[in-house]
């Protein structure tokens, strides 16, 4: 079925909002063409250390009063799963090609709560929405704006991932979400060009040095980390270079 089919039918949206500016232009999609009761906001956090200041405040501020729904990462033990202490704990940064950070805090926790939701609400079919645009990467241009969702589907519901602004322009971004009498995230007035964790491993040097000028405290707990494992924080360049 398509979108505009499975809405019909009573699926639950899911709209992934990580706080940038492309899930809060995402989200004023949503809400026009999504029924209140079946759009879900949900946000998987990574931790105030790491999160820019105020993210999740943000969200709230520009959900029309809806509840924002948080997934956690978890290990086995139940104690949370941090992106520091698992980066930590494995030795390693993430990398393009090891993206542990997406998948396991980020992916994971907010699959499971689809589920969970799902299962209270009892509905069997669900749309997993994301912000992703093309025009930010060679690898987000090959993504799908429609596909099965194979690791949330089995014979009990049916869910689907869509990426609804997928050919929306940055500039189109910008202009949507002042065209709805909202802000973006403050961290893009003083200079940054994404929004993600403060310090992202796919980051620009633009951003990384922006970041390090706005949150020095936290810089310096990345460069002893990054000492302490051993291992530079991309490929071959460590934070401490990019930031001098």
């Amino acid at each position: 079925m398509t979108f505009t089919e499975e809405v019909n039918a009573g699926a639950l949206i899911f709209c992934n909002h990580s706080g940038g500016k492309d899930s809060q232009a995402m989200y004023l999609h949503l809400r026009e063409v999504v029924p209140t009761d079946q759009l879900i906001i949900i946000h998987a956090d990574l931790g105030d250390l790491v999160e820019w200041g105020g993210v999740k405040d943000h969200i709230r501020a520009n959900i029309d009063g809806r509840k924002l729904e948080i997934a956690h990462a978890y290990y086995r033990d139940g104690s949370n799963k941090d992106l520091l202490g698992y980066v930590r704990k494995r030795g390693m940064w993430p990398s393009n090609s090891s993206r542990f950070c997406t998948s396991d805090l980020k992916r994971d926790p907010i699959s499971r709560e689809i589920r969970r939701i799902m299962k209270e609400r009892g509905v069997t079919r669900a749309i997993n929405c994301m912000g992703l645009r093309a025009e930010e990467s060679a690898n987000r241009a090959k993504a799908l704006p429609w596909k099965l969702n194979t690791r949330l589907t089995n014979s009990k519901r049916t869910v689907h991932d869509c990426n609804p602004i997928l050919q929306m322009k940055e500039h189109e971004v910008y202009d949507a979400v002042a065209a709805a009498g909202q802000e973006v995230h403050w961290a893009y007035k003083a200079g940054m060009n994404r929004l993600s964790c403060s310090f992202c491993v796919l980051a620009g040097k633009d951003d990384l040095r922006t970041a390090a000028k706005l949150r020095p405290d936290l810089l310096q707990t990345y460069l002893d980390l990054e000492q302490e494992i051993g291992h530079t924080f991309q490929n071959k360049r460590s934070l401490a270079e990019i930031t001098a």
